[in-house]
């Protein structure tokens, strides 16, 4: 029916153009709460849509807008910080590629020639102008020749360039001040930093004969800022600072550099906000990796830009979305209202009529038009009290027969449960005579069923705790191991664990699986719980475990056993910041025993030894043997390795004493290697190779006697 049809006038209805008549004194009237028509109803809603909808739109642009832009301004600000990263690292790599290139010329060689040095330094200088000064030291740290003649004789031994060197490796130092070449260097606007560069000079023996030193200029940073970045910057009005391992501004604006810089927290997006002087800015920050041998230095790029530029297209759109918004819901208040009243009219007819009545069964309802809904409602009404009448007969007839369906339903209950408790009888049979604890706990971790193994293991009837808290019958102690199993049962996930158990007098080793009781829904209405003993098998794999780390000879730990308390061992004196002693023993001449007097024999004398060695030694100390007559000694909670010196010589003289064997006399004697650990990143095998070293020397000596390794 179109919008625009006619409302049907009902009987006794106001003639066309006339107010309605006033209702009979026992109409209806509603609630103070719902006396609002139809037509307001509908206004305010078509205008509470239409702003919920305007306003969801522009809050959604809004946040897809702003967040595009900060997208781009991070993505913008990232590239132009890797990019100078990059820059910088790959250039410090060049540099550092260049210093160890020269650091091979034949004429830093040739210590005894400095003029030729200094020549070399000077010609190279020339062709690399950014190196600010070049240097060669001899061993002491004394500078034997230096370009330009600068600190020529000067002893440089404590400055960090050439005590990195000195250590073997070549050498790259952070930015620092001129502390030396500052009033022999020319002046120049700012003050002289420097980046330090050092490679060893090693004679063919691998000695230090003396390091190469060469200043990089700080100003080579500047110009690869300059040349990469600033055009770009100045563009966006953006800066670009470089920050040195301590936080501090190392390149930069010049009222900054030197200073501290405290990076802001990310938001999540790689994407940071500062406040400076009273101006909001996005920072991108970009950590330097360093670059082939090259290490890094531990810097950070940082750029920044003012955020009123960075998000200059974001504020232009906000302020267009926000106008448009506006101009939408003054439109729509007119719009809204006019289609209000075209919606409620027929209905307005329809309740005025119902009003003024008591019940549906009086007289017929008036037809109203003007919508296919009102028309349809206006005629469901009028059946519904027709069929009312149909309705209560039909609820007289369900009565009776659902009086019927219960006691029918009643009987196959009682039935059913009959049936349940003989199954439930014949269930609890068979989990009591089984060998292994069966029990339930409920979703807030109470008992509710335990088969009879639980009498015997825990010596308490299984009716006494049903109902109490896992924690509250097994106690804290045996509580605590289950708790995180328990846990990821309740879950909904499998659990399979071992423990140990402790109760009614009687330890056991239990193997213990957790099954979820998994609901239709998805829930976990608790845990089955199925506990087998396995103590038997878990005494006989200890036994095996502890046979397969002793020596059956000696009865001392094997080198299975070794590996893991060295490595025990050493991380307990890096804890503690002690000094370890390894010591690597060697029977002298022990083949000759075993050829000459057999295996037998052999055997005896290792026992000797074995027990020699226990008997000088701490209680502490560890002695192992790793095969045949080899053996070590871990020494912890040494103050200096002349300690380890001391237990050498003690061994030595013990294991010289006169060993009588199948009436000849052996004296036996011993070549030890020593090797001690006084702190740093060593591995085991790195300090077991050094003892190993040490013995090879030892025995080199002609046996008998101890090494330090180096």
């Amino acid at each position: 029916m179109p919008n625009d049809a006619q409302v049907l006038p009902s009987p006794g209805a106001a003639p066309s153009g006339e107010p309605p008549p006033a209702p009979d004194a026992g109409a209806y009237v509603p609630p103070r709460g719902s006396r609002a028509s139809l037509g307001r109803w509908l206004t305010a809603m078509v205008l509470a849509a239409v702003a919920v909808a305007v306003l969801s739109s522009a809050l959604l642009i809004e946040n897809f807008a702003r967040a595009h832009a900060e997208r781009r301004a991070v993505e913008a600000l990232r590239q132009v910080a890797v990019d100078f990263r990059d820059g910088l690292d790959h250039g410090m790599a060049q540099q550092f590629k260049e210093v160890r290139v020269l650091a091979q010329l034949e004429p830093f060689r040739r210590f005894d020639d400095p003029e030729s040095m200094r020549r070399a330094l000077d010609q190279i200088q020339i062709g690399f102008d950014h190196f600010a000064w070049l240097g060669v030291t001899d061993a002491q740290g004394k500078v034997v020749a230096a370009a330009g003649g600068l600190l020529d004789g000067v002893d440089v031994s404590k400055r960090p360039w050439w005590q990195g060197a000195r250590k073997g490796a070549p050498f790259v130092g952070d930015v620092h001040s001129a502390l030396l070449l500052e009033k022999l260097l020319p002046r120049q606007s700012e003050p002289w930093r420097f980046v330090d560069f050092a490679v060893p000079l090693l004679d063919p023996r691998g000695q230090l004969q003396g390091v190469f030193g060469v200043h990089l200029s700080w100003g080579w940073a500047r110009q690869i800022k300059s040349e990469l970045i600033d055009a770009t910057m100045a563009s966006h009005q953006a800066e670009a600072l470089v920050l040195g391992k301590d936080g501090a501004v190392i390149l930069g604006p010049s009222e900054l550099e030197g200073k501290p810089l405290t990076l802001p927290a990310e938001n999540g997006a790689g994407l940071r906000e500062q406040r400076v002087d009273g101006v909001d800015y996005f920072v991108v920050s970009v950590p330097s990796e360093g670059y082939g041998p090259y290490p890094g230095l531990g810097w950070t790029v940082l750029v920044r830009q003012p955020v009123s530029i960075a998000l200059e297209d974001y504020f232009r759109l906000r302020r267009q979305i926000m106008l448009s918004a506006v101009l939408l819901l003054t439109l729509a208040v007119p719009v809204s209202w006019w289609l209000a009243r075209r919606m409620s009219r027929p209905l307005d007819e329809l309740t005025r009529a119902l009003a003024r009545r008591h019940h549906l069964g009086e007289d017929a309802l008036p037809q109203v038009g003007g919508y296919r809904e009102a028309a349809v409602l206006s005629h469901a009404l009028q059946e519904l009290s027709e069929r009312q009448v149909a309705q209560d007969r039909s609820l007289a007839e369900l009565n009776a027969s659902l009086e019927r369906r219960v006691q029918a339903r009643t009987a196959e209950l009682q039935d059913a449960m009959s049936q349940q408790e003989a199954s439930e009888r014949r269930l609890r049979t068979i989990a009591d005579n089984l060998p292994v604890l069966i029990a339930y706990i409920d979703a807030d971790q109470r008992l509710r069923f335990l088969n009879a193994t639980f009498r015997s293991w825990m010596g308490m009837e299984p009716a006494a705790v049903l109902g109490r808290t896992l924690e509250d019958v097994v106690g804290p102690v045996l509580y605590e191991p289950r708790l995180q199993f328990l846990k990821g049962a309740l879950a909904g996930v499998r659990q399979r664990f071992e423990t140990r158990s402790e109760s009614n007098g009687i330890s056991r080793d239990l193997l213990t699986e957790y099954v979820p009781d998994i609901r239709p829904d998805g829930t976990v209405a608790g845990v089955y719980t199925l506990a087998t003993d396995i103590s038997a098998f878990k005494q006989v794999e200890r036994e095996l475990d502890q046979l397969s780390r002793i020596d059956p000879l000696t009865g001392l730990p094997n080198r299975r056993q070794f590996e893991s308390r060295l490595s025990e061992a050493l991380a307990r004196t890096r804890r503690n910041e002690r000094t370890l002693g390894l010591m690597f023993l060697d029977l002298d001449h022990f083949k000759q025993v075993n050829d000459t007097l057999g295996h037998a024999a052999g055997d005896v004398v290792l026992k000797v030894f074995a027990d020699r060695v226990r008997g000088v030694i701490r209680e502490t100390d560890q002695l192992c043997r790793l095969a045949g007559d080899e053996f070590v000694l871990i020494l912890e909670n040494l103050n200096e390795p002349s300690e380890a010196a001391a237990v050498a010589k003690k061994v030595l003289d013990a294991v010289v004493q006169p060993l009588t064997l199948q009436g000849q006399a052996l004296r036996l004697s011993t070549s030890i290697g020593v090797a001690c650990h006084v702190g740093g990143p060593e591995s085991e095998s790195a300090l077991l190779g050094r003892a190993d070293d040490a013995l090879y020397a030892a025995k080199a000596a002609g046996r008998g006697c101890w090494r330090m390794a180096e």
